[in-house]
């Protein structure tokens, strides 16, 4: 027993316990933080600000807004006018990849009936204006997408499911449907989902896409429920900031999100912290679908960030306790020796 005691403490056995428990809050640290990355760029409705800047200079903002709040397409022109006279106080000038100094997105959920030659379907629609297809890029089967540029703003996207009951094809692209009166033709077919999350979040029912101005009208215009802005961001909140100034909402009828900077660690970190009360939104605001499932993320990705910063934390600070004392140890050994000689 003597000679165990005798060799634990020849190797100094503390040292290599503290460095072996180090050595794991560390390698869970780094195994959280790979996660996180992972989970950042998982969903690509999420990533418009890297693609349009991948300097990071461009912030992501989305408002998502109550049905009853009636906010219209002249609230948007509004909107973008102010977005000007912002940008050109601040002097900031057209992005190098084009003509545009930001880019913006608004949508309103609705329902449609169309009509083609082999059947009639009541069908979900998503009216969608400005640079949606920028923010959003589903995954197109056939054709391509259509843009608020068209002129007479006569195509509609449809999902492979809504082309096979209305076809019986996903190769349709040109084809034609009566909406009302109207004559519509289909400009693509996109990609559905068998993720488990997206149908969760984007119910079982099929969707599909048509251009904001097919279903607004001065008589009846469609109330937007979500808008986004992708814009330059030259130094922390400045886009957040310009959004809040600039967005003719009552506080309580709307909710803003920074979607660029929602998978950080502090804001993951704050999600964390109010979790027990997340879920008890009081707004009556009806997200989309590639919101809910960012907030399904988010949900996942918070412990995660917790852990990570806390096995960062307890690593270096026990890797600086064992500095330290090893320090102070061979101080106080240098200064018996020197007294004793």
């Amino acid at each position: 027993m003597q000679k165990i005691k005798k060799f634990l403490e020849k190797i100094k056995y503390y040292r290599a316990i503290i460095i072996l428990i180090i050595l794991v809050f560390l390698t869970v640290a780094l195994i959280m933080g790979a996660i996180l990355r992972a989970g950042r760029n998982k969903y690509i409705d999420q990533t418009v600000a890297k693609r349009w800047a991948k300097d990071g200079s461009f912030a992501h903002v989305s408002v998502f807004i109550k049905d009853t709040a009636f906010f219209i397409k002249e609230n948007v022109d509004e909107f973008e006018y102010n977005l000007d006279n912002k940008l050109d106080y601040n002097s900031i000038e057209k992005n190098e990849n084009g003509d545009k100094r930001y880019i913006i997105s608004y949508i309103t959920k609705s329902n449609i009936y169309l009509e083609s030659e082999r059947k009639s379907l009541s069908v979900n629609c998503m009216a969608v204006g400005g640079d949606f297809f920028t923010f959003h890029p589903v995954k197109m089967v056939e054709g391509n997408y259509f843009s608020s540029s068209d002129l007479m703003h006569d195509g509609v996207i449809l999902d492979k499911a809504t082309a096979w009951q209305l076809f019986g094809s996903s190769n349709v692209v040109g084809q034609q449907l009566l909406y009302g009166d109207r004559v519509l033709f289909v400009a693509g077919v996109y990609e559905g989902s068998d993720d488990k999350i997206y149908n969760f979040a984007n119910g079982q029912d099929p969707m599909i896409f048509v251009p904001f101005e097919l279903l607004d009208s001065e008589e009846a215009p469609l109330n937007i429920t979500c808008l986004e802005v992708c814009m330059p961001n030259p130094i922390k909140n400045f886009a957040t900031g310009i959004v809040d100034e600039i967005i003719t909402l009552d506080e309580s009828s709307y909710e803003r999100i920074e979607n660029s900077t929602r998978f950080s660690v502090e804001n993951l970190w704050s999600i964390y912290k109010s979790r027990r009360y997340r879920s008890m939104q009081n707004r009556d605001i009806i997200y989309p679908y590639w919101e809910k499932m960012a907030r399904y993320e988010e949900d996942l990705l918070a412990p995660k960030a917790v852990t990570m910063c806390v096995g960062y934390i307890v690593s270096g600070v026990l890797f600086i306790s064992l500095v330290l004392y090893e320090i102070a140890k061979h101080t106080k050994l240098k200064s018996t020796n020197e007294d004793l000689s």
